[in-house]
C-alpha cells in the first residue's frame, strides 16, 4: 500500500511554497496526501514564528498532528527553537529552514532533486526566488530563523517557471523574504521578471512585497507589460519619522511618497497596497496622525493592518507600550480609513473588464480585487466585469 501523509502550513507564502515543494516530491515518489487531521504515516507541520501567538498557534497544530501519525515540523519556529518543538509528544523529528530537503530524503529516500517542485497546474502557484533577510528592523526576528539573504540562480527559476507555465498555471507569484534584494550574478529583480515574462504562453507573473527603497525605475518600467500584474505591495508600517527611525525602517516617509509615484507614473490605476502597524512602542497620537495622512496621500488600495505584538529576542521587545485602549481606538480608526480606501479604489472599476485568474468560485483580478463568480471557468486567464464595490464584491465572466 501507497504510504500516506499530510500537510499544514502555517506564515507566509515562501512556506506555501516549501510545503509545495514537499508535497510534489513526496506524490511524485508514490505517497498519497489526505486531509490534515485524518490518520496517516507522517503529519507535516510548517510552522511560523512571527509573533508570541504564532508559536501558540503552531503548538496547538503540532499537539493535534500528533493525534494523526507521526510529526515531522519544519520552518521559522524549529530555526528559533529547535528543542522545544522536539519535545513536544508525538514530535518525529524536526527541520530548520536549512534543513527543509533533509525532510525530504529522509520520509523518501529514493526522491530526487528533480522532483523537488512545487505543485503546478494550479491557479496561482508560488515560485520562490530567494531566501533571508539582512534587515535590522527593531520589532523583527525573521532574520534571526531565516538569515542572510540567499538568490537561487537565475536559470534554475527559469526552467521552473517553464514548467508551471508548460502545465497551465496562468498566474506565477514571485515570492521570498526580501525580493527586491534578489541578485544572481548581476540579474537584479527586474532584469529576472524580464526574462520570465519573455517566456511563451498565457500567463502573468505577479511581485510580491517589496521594500520601498527596492522599487528602481527599471522594475517599475516593468509594470506597463500585459504579463505583470499591476499590483504591488509596499510596506509603509509608519507614517511617522520618528517611528520609522525607532523601527530601524531604512526610508523616511517622504522617500515612502516618492516610490508610490514612481510606480503610479507607469500606471495610475495600479493596485498599491502596504502594511500599517498600529501601537508600536514609541507611537503617540501625533504619529499616529502622521500615519493616517501618509496613508490618504498615497491612495492605497488596501491597507494590511497589524497591532504591534512584542517578540522576545527583537530590540524592541524591552520597550514601554502604549495603553491597550489607547491602541484599539487608533487600530479601529485606521480599519475605518482602510475600508474606505479599499471601497474607494473598487469604485473605479465598476463595471469594467478585468483580466483574473479563476479557482473554484472566485476571481482574483491582476489590480488584486477578489469576486465572488456564479460559474466556474477553466484555470487559465479570463475577463471578469466587476459587479459592485462592497465588501465582498461580485463578478460576471464575460
Amino acid at each position: 500500500m501507497s504510504k500516506t501523509f499530510s500537510v499544514k502550513t502555517l506564515g507566509c507564502k515562501l512556506n506555501q511554497y516549501d510545503s509545495g515543494r514537499i508535497t510534489g516530491a513526496l506524490k511524485s515518489c508514490g505517497w498519497v496526501e489526505l486531509p490534515f487531521g485524518e490518520k496517516c504515516d507522517a503529519v507535516i507541520v510548517n510552522t511560523c514564528t512571527v509573533t508570541d501567538n504564532s508559536d501558540k498557534k503552531c503548538r496547538n497544530y503540532i499537539r493535534k498532528a500528533a493525534q494523526s501519525g507521526d510529526v515531522f515540523v519544519t520552518g521559522c519556529l524549529v530555526s528559533r527553537d529547535r528543542d522545544s518543538v522536539l519535545s513536544i509528544p508525538g514530535v518525529k523529528a524536526v527541520y530548520s529552514n536549512d534543513e527543509k530537503e533533509n525532510l525530504i530524503i529522509d520520509l523518501e529516500p529514493s526522491a530526487s532533486g528533480e522532483s523537488f517542485f512545487s505543485l503546478f497546474g494550479r491557479t496561482r502557484s508560488f515560485l520562490k526566488i530567494q531566501d533571508g533577510c539582512d534587515g535590522k528592523c527593531s520589532y523583527c526576528i525573521v532574520p534571526a530563523v531565516r538569515g542572510l539573504p540567499k538568490s537561487r540562480s537565475a536559470s534554475e527559476i527559469i526552467d521552473e517557471a517553464k514548467i508551471l507555465i508548460e502545465n497551465g498555471t496562468p498566474e506565477i507569484v514571485l515570492t521570498g523574504i526580501t525580493i527586491g534584494k534578489y541578485n544572481d550574478e548581476g540579474t537584479d529583480l527586474a532584469s529576472l521578471a524580464a526574462k520570465i515574462i519573455s517566456l511563451e504562453g498565457n500567463f502573468r507573473i505577479r511581485i510580491t512585497s517589496i521594500e520601498p527603497l527596492h522599487l528602481t525605475d527599471a522594475l517599475a518600467e516593468l509594470y506597463s507589460h500585459e504579463k505583470i500584474a499591476p499590483h504591488i505591495h509596499l510596506p509603509l508600517q509608519s507614517g511617522s519619522a520618528k517611528v520609522l527611525s525607532e523601527m530601524n525602517r531604512p526610508y523616511t516617509p517622504k522617500q515612502f511618497i516618492e516610490s508610490v509615484e514612481r510606480i503610479k507614473r507607469v500606471n495610475n490605476d495600479i493596485a498599491v497596497g502596504t502594511d500599517i502597524m498600529v501601537g508600536f512602542p514609541m507611537e503617540n497620537s501625533s504619529d499616529f496622525d502622521e500615519t493616517l495622512k501618509i496613508a490618504g496621500e498615497a491612495e492605497f488600495s488596501y491597507i494590511h493592518q497589524f497591532t504591534y505584538s512584542p517578540r522576545a529576542g527583537t530590540a524592541s521587545a524591552c520597550m514601554k507600550m502604549e495603553e491597550r485602549n489607547i491602541i484599539a481606538e487608533r487600530a479601529s480608526i485606521l480599519k475605518k480609513l482602510g475600508d474606505g480606501i479599499m471601497k474607494n479604489y473598487r469604485e473605479r472599476f465598476v463595471g469594467k473588464l478585468l483580466s483574473s485568474v479563476i479557482e473554484k468560485n472566485e476571481a482574483l483580478s491582476g489590480n488584486y480585487i477578489h469576486m465572488k463568480i456564479d460559474k466556474k471557468n477553466d484555470k487559465r486567464l479570463s475577463f471578469v466585469k466587476l459587479l459592485d464595490s462592497g465588501p465582498n464584491p461580485r463578478g460576471e465572466i464575460a
